[in-house]
């Protein structure tokens, strides 16, 4: 919807001139294009290369003072950030199906080695070599997830404390059997062979850096709270911005009606409807939140300038 004469006179009312010359600045499209790129830049710094280098300083940390901590807990989270390594070079290679069974396996340690900490009955299970799928109770994929969810509310910050318990068990739940579909012998397989073929995933590509970040900054927060370090050297700020920025990487022209169609024949849709309609849900999810933000914007343009000047400082 295109703002109204009304729109602009309410905008001009709160703010002062040199304010709103300070907004219509922000919001030419040379200068987005230029703060983008700008935020980007200090997205990497302030918050990727930032949380790698305390990654690497909490393992070494733990592995140097392990009382307390289970050997296997460390050796898998360390092993956690040896495959997110190849995660990253096998999606700047396109190489989306191995990308995410790597993913999944990498996410499957996590969880693995945060909960050997938190449970003996995990512990004992995990060491136990004769227990097959029938006789295992505490370390089935879905129960290791439902039991993670504890470790989450633990973690520092407020990243997980106003999602409920539902809601967290369906995003684990959700993002995990995503993986699945590409770490088994699925459709999803053959409709990324074929998507690959015109060079169209661009946008798959997106969604895989989205969830190899979200492993990363768990496992950041995991061993933030192993090593029990109080100081706080990432800004959330800079995580959601970097979420939009990537978001904002995929190409609009290759988003189009006819795309979407080769994609539903591809998956064969009459057969998958169920499917479909999951999957439709979170799509009205995004478009509400997306909706939800742009009237925020709307209502408050200085707090806009003021966070992109908080982001590029």
């Amino acid at each position: 919807m295109l703002i109204t004469e009304e729109d602009i006179k309410k905008i001009q009312s709160t703010l002062t001139e040199e304010q709103l010359k300070e907004l219509v600045y922000y919001l030419s499209k040379e200068k987005l294009i230029e703060l983008r790129e700008l935020a980007r830049k200090k997205c990497k710094t302030k918050f990727i290369r930032t949380m790698r280098r305390h990654i690497t300083i909490f393992l070494t940390n733990i592995c140097k003072n392990n009382k307390g901590k289970r050997i296997e807990t460390i050796n898998l989270l360390t092993q956690t950030y040896k495959t997110l390594k190849n995660v990253h070079k096998l999606i700047n290679n396109n190489a989306i199906v191995d990308a995410s069974s790597l993913l999944r396996s990498a996410f499957e340690n996590l969880v693995m080695g945060m909960m050997i900490n938190e449970s003996n009955n995990v512990y004992n299970e995990f060491i136990n070599l004769s227990i097959d799928d029938e006789t295992r109770k505490y370390t089935k994929p879905q129960k290791l997830r439902n039991d993670f969810r504890k470790v989450l509310r633990k973690l520092d910050g407020d990243y997980f404390v106003d999602v409920s318990n539902k809601n967290l068990k369906d995003m684990l739940d959700e993002f995990y059997d995503k993986l699945c579909m590409f770490t088994h012998s699925t459709i999803i397989v053959n409709v990324m062979i074929e998507i690959e073929k015109d060079n169209d995933l661009d946008i798959y590509v997106v969604f895989l850096k989205q969830y190899t970040y979200f492993v990363e900054v768990l496992l950041y927060l995991c061993l933030k709270k192993l090593c029990n370090y109080k100081n706080d050297p990432i800004d959330v700020t800079y995580a959601i911005v970097g979420c939009y920025i990537l978001i904002s990487d995929i190409p609009k022209e290759k988003v189009t009606q006819e795309k979407v169609e080769k994609l539903k024949s591809l998956l064969y849709e009459d057969l998958n409807k169920d499917y479909f309609e999951k999957n439709k849900w979170n799509v009205d999810f995004l478009i509400d939140e997306s909706k939800r933000l742009q009237e925020d914007l709307k209502n408050d343009p200085l707090g806009f300038i003021e966070i992109l000047e908080k982001v590029v400082k």
